[in-house]
């Protein structure tokens, strides 16, 4: 996928365009409510070290689907003033998450516009994540967030009075956004979704192939070694790269632990992270000083003012 400041800056133009005047406040949440998931997976696997990889993976899988997705943008539009306003701005920017992350080259990924009805993953493949295209969509995010900055803090807050009507119903999807992919995670294990089924039959892994979107190669004094989203070290059969790295992987399992790799790909090891955590920093940003300026947090400036008179 995208990073994050790749991400506000197609899709925050896009909207600028179709919609002169959007909250950009929204349109920023509405690029990042598809990487929540992904965002929980790291967190999960820090905290929770005897957790099983596999479970989390396909948790993760089904709650960045659209629909799931969708849930949780009703979740957060039911808080809102303008409830159907905020869905669609928010479900919109959904959309076209999915849409430019299917976009990226992404071996072993894709996004999930169908599920639960398919599971199949849809992946164009028409770019690498450190390519032109990427650098441009990056650079265009620093660029719509420093000139719609002043109009996102100033630009009132689309929160309403939280009656408990609205506080049920939001409640209510905010549960079923994290519940509901505990149920469908057969589908995408089914559909071998990111090669978890693979993984998981270690016994049948001789001669299967796979594909693993950036995992660590090592240089190590046993041999070259690929780190798997399970914690499992694989060794290959042959050395790709004279130093460790990010790569994509296409191969084929040899033995259970050990990986003939048929195709790479280096990726750069702090470009991508780096935009996205800058993205994430300045969205919420952006939200606190909103917040801050319309005297909503303690110790706002208008709070002060107030406690002045």
């Amino acid at each position: 996928m995208p990073n994050t400041l790749a991400h506000i800056g197609v899709q925050g133009v896009l909207n600028q365009i179709v919609k002169p005047g959007i909250d950009p406040k929204l349109v920023c949440l509405g690029c990042l409510l598809p990487d929540i998931p992904w965002i929980f997976q790291r967190v999960l696997i820090g905290i929770l070290p005897g957790s099983d990889p596999y479970t989390i993976r396909l948790y993760c899988i089904a709650q960045a689907s659209l629909f799931v997705t969708l849930v949780l943008c009703g979740a957060l539009a039911f808080l809102s003033k303008t409830p159907r306003t905020v869905f669609l701005i928010l479900g919109l920017n959904v959309l076209l998450h999915l849409v430019l992350d299917a976009l990226q080259t992404k071996w072993a990924n894709g996004v999930h516009l169908f599920a639960p009805l398919s599971w199949d993953l849809w992946n164009v493949g028409l770019f690498w994540p450190e390519s032109l295209p990427t650098y441009i969509m990056t650079g265009s995010g620093l660029f719509y967030i420093g000139w719609q900055w002043r109009k996102g803090i100033s630009q009132p807050l689309p929160i309403s009075p939280l009656s408990p009507f609205k506080v049920a119903i939001s409640a209510s999807l905010l549960m079923l956004y994290f519940t509901f992919p505990l149920v469908l995670l057969e589908g995408p294990r089914n559909a071998n979704n990111h090669f978890v089924q693979t993984l998981e039959e270690t016994e049948t892994r001789p001669g299967r192939l796979l594909e693993l979107d950036r995992p660590s190669y090592m240089k190590t004094s046993a041999g070259d070694m690929i780190g798997l989203f399970n914690g499992e070290k694989i060794s290959t059969t042959q050395e790709i790269l004279d130093h460790s790295a990010i790569v994509s992987v296409r191969g084929r399992f040899v033995t259970p632990t050990q990986l003939e790799v048929l195709e790479f790909h280096e990726h750069s090891s702090w470009f991508r992270d780096i935009s996205t955590y800058l993205g994430i920093l300045l969205l919420f940003g952006m939200w606190l000083g909103a917040f801050l300026k319309q005297g909503i947090l303690p110790y706002s400036h208008k709070s002060k003012n107030l406690s002045n008179k």
